[in-house]
């Protein structure tokens, strides 16, 4: 029930993405949600759910928008692993460590793509985007963390969410 729950949650994540967040754009930024949702995953469940959900939701966005497959799988599983080491390990308080977390998935990210673009010799200026793309971005998405981040854990609070399943065996 869980994996479902989960992948109802990034498709609606991609939904949300595609249609409403081009309408909140500010100098052409526009937050990450999708890296907001694995951070949250991976600060409330940890490892491999982090690294899974950032996986599948990775893979969902490549394959509607990306033009190499599996690029933001790598990406957003890489985030969700490294943030999910943190579980267990420290307290998570609602406010600050996710918003901590989020900014540094965000420019850890970031610099995953911008060594990507320096191998494939795109031509992007490094100076230009991380001051006018990779900044705002951590910032804008650090102001969407904290409700993301109360949904899942409201939602991690739910029985169905930490129950394992087992059915009676047949004799």
């Amino acid at each position: 029930m869980r994996e479902v729950v989960i992948f109802g949650i990034l498709l609606l994540n991609l939904i949300i993405q595609s249609s409403v967040f081009p309408f909140m754009e500010i100098f052409h930024v526009k937050p990450d949600s999708l890296l907001s949702l694995v951070v949250s995953f991976s600060l409330v469940a940890g490892n491999p759910t982090g690294a899974l959900v950032g996986f599948f939701g990775g893979l969902l966005q490549d394959i509607l928008f990306g033009n190499n497959i599996g690029l933001y799988a790598l990406q957003y599983m890489l985030v969700g692993y490294l943030i999910g080491m943190i579980y267990g390990k420290m307290y998570v308080d609602k406010f600050f460590i996710p918003i901590i977390a989020v900014i540094s998935a965000n420019i850890i990210k970031q610099s995953m793509m911008l060594v990507y673009n320096f191998f494939t010799q795109s031509g992007v200026l490094t100076d230009k985007i991380f001051f006018q793309i990779i900044i705002p971005e951590s910032f804008y998405t650090a102001i969407l963390m904290p409700f993301v981040f109360s949904f899942i854990v409201k939602l991690y609070r739910n029985k169905f969410m930490s129950k394992k399943w087992r059915f009676p065996k047949i004799l």
